[in-house]
């Protein structure tokens, strides 16, 4: 690109969306005439955004015939740790987000290192992308262990927006009762309005069900979302950012992973370490424009 593009920034321990003119343009020139949209197209607009991509595959989402909009993946989290926190150990794999812990103080909570330490009794949360490297890490390993013990699984996609080479077909994981998925971490503009979905197998008879039941769902962050899927596909950071973020990594001797916001780092990071013993290093800041 003919300039470096050198890590400077103090949040790069976070997880942030990459702050780009042309998201920001969009913003501006629709927030003062959007037009409301329904729940059925905002989750038909969902469904069309995750699966036509070319980057990656996500194949199985059509068995997941109910459909929530949530508060960003977060109030997806909320219901899901609610529903299994008194039968269940709740558990995560060490490094993935830090929100589940927050909860899970509350009640039986634990993580794990890796699919070896799962037993029958418990609830999984994961992302994919995996948020505490950026790949799939061992998240099918995961999965599979699942299957056989037949615990529960919340899919988190929050970065599903944002990478690339990740293939997952649902339906070889019947664990996988919920997907959840936000535009939080792929449009930089997004992160307030909190435009969120969920889907599952099954009815979830809980308070997100309750309130779209009655319409009580957030029409403006709905439009918004439905605003962007439509002009950003979901693999347009990528096909935007690709040469920028290949510099990046390489200017500062970052490890390239298959999410646009995270990079791997060697022992310069190590206080970037969040468990998966893989120093994450969010680089979003380095890609804005």
């Amino acid at each position: 690109m003919g300039q470096a593009i050198y890590l400077y920034m103090n949040n790069s321990k976070a997880s942030r969306p990459i702050p780009l003119h042309l998201v920001r343009l969009h913003h501006e020139a629709i927030k003062q005439k959007l037009i409301e949209v329904t729940f059925d197209v905002y989750a038909n607009t969902w469904r069309n955004w995750l699966t036509n991509t070319s980057l990656k595959k996500l194949s199985g989402l059509e068995e997941f015939t109910y459909q929530d909009y949530v508060q960003g993946t977060s109030q997806a989290f909320d219901m899901f740790i609610l529903r299994h926190i008194t039968n269940r150990t709740i558990v995560t794999l060490k490094g993935d987000f830090q929100y589940h812990k927050c909860l899970g103080k509350f009640g039986n909570f634990t993580t794990v290192n890796s699919d070896l330490e799962l037993t029958k009794d418990m609830a999984l949360l994961i992302s994919l992308p995996f948020s505490g490297t950026g790949d799939a890490y061992i998240v099918k390993r995961m999965l599979s262990k699942c299957n056989e013990l037949n615990i529960p699984v919340l899919l988190d996609l929050a970065y599903w927006g944002i990478s690339k080479n990740i293939h997952i077909d649902l339906n070889q994981y019947p664990c996988v009762l919920e997907v959840t998925s936000s535009l939080s971490k792929p449009f930089y503009t997004l992160e307030p309005h909190r435009v969120g979905i969920r889907f599952s197998r099954q009815y979830l008879d809980d308070g997100v069900s309750m309130q779209n039941e009655v319409g009580m769902q957030n029409k403006h962050s709905m439009s918004l979302g439905v605003s962007y899927m439509t002009k950003f596909s979901c693999d347009w950071t990528w096909q935007a950012l690709e040469s920028r973020y290949y510099d990046a990594c390489k200017y500062n001797d970052l490890t390239a992973t298959d999410c646009v916001i995270f990079a791997q780092g060697g022992a310069d990071y190590a206080d970037h370490n969040r468990g998966p013993g893989v120093n994450r290093v969010c680089i979003s800041e380095l890609l804005s424009d």
